[in-house]
């Protein structure tokens, strides 16, 4: 039987090891989850996006409509690179299917989320979110952060975005960047593999 002090050595150890190797060289962008759409009530399916981890993190939140739409913990998520998913719009006879499956341009989207995680004078970005957003077969993933903390300053930085990627919300307090805009597969019937 081993000694309690050489169990607590090796489970500290193997604490150790895994907390320095879960992650590599990637860092957490979000927490928080959004999903909704930009003309009318949806039903998300099954809308996954992977991220350099290679962990996929669900944006199908069922049955959605208007925009951020629905919200979620998504526990982190790091830089996206692949979006795959299902959702539809209408009911019964008028009922469309659509779907994606697509690789997100990684170094861009890093490039993006980068600027906007730097754009602000002073500011943590505790509140960052990556929102999916459905528009008929058109489907977009956004990252933005909502600046409206008082012990921040929300002045952006002088050439904080010299490539003109933030865009300022209509909430006047979030600054958004587009990290992929593509159209997906439609069909007057559902896809073989959707829920």
């Amino acid at each position: 039987m081993a000694k309690p002090q050489a169990t607590f050595f090796l489970l500290a150890l193997m604490l150790t090891l895994a907390g320095c190797s879960s992650f590599g060289e990637t860092k957490t962008i979000a927490k928080i989850g959004n999903a909704g759409s930009l003309d009318g009530p949806y039903y998300l399916k099954r809308i996954y996006i992977q991220d350099t981890r290679g962990a996929w993190v669900n944006f199908g939140y069922g049955s959605v409509g208007g925009y951020p739409g629905a919200s979620s913990d998504i526990g982190a998520i790091s830089y996206p690179q692949f979006i795959k998913g299902f959702w539809s719009k209408g009911r019964n006879v008028d009922e469309k299917y659509f779907k994606i499956s697509a690789p997100i341009d990684l170094e861009l989207a890093r490039q993006k989320i980068d600027t906007l995680r730097d754009y602000y004078e002073d500011y943590y970005d505790v509140l960052a979110t990556v929102t999916v957003a459905v528009d008929g077969a058109r489907i977009r993933v956004f990252y933005s952060l909502n600046c409206f903390d008082m012990d921040s300053n929300c002045t952006p930085r002088q050439n904080a975005d010299p490539n003109g990627w933030v865009t300022r919300e209509p909430d006047g307090a979030t600054e958004s960047v587009l990290l992929f805009d593509g159209i997906g597969e439609s069909s007057d019937t559902p896809f073989s593999g959707s829920p």
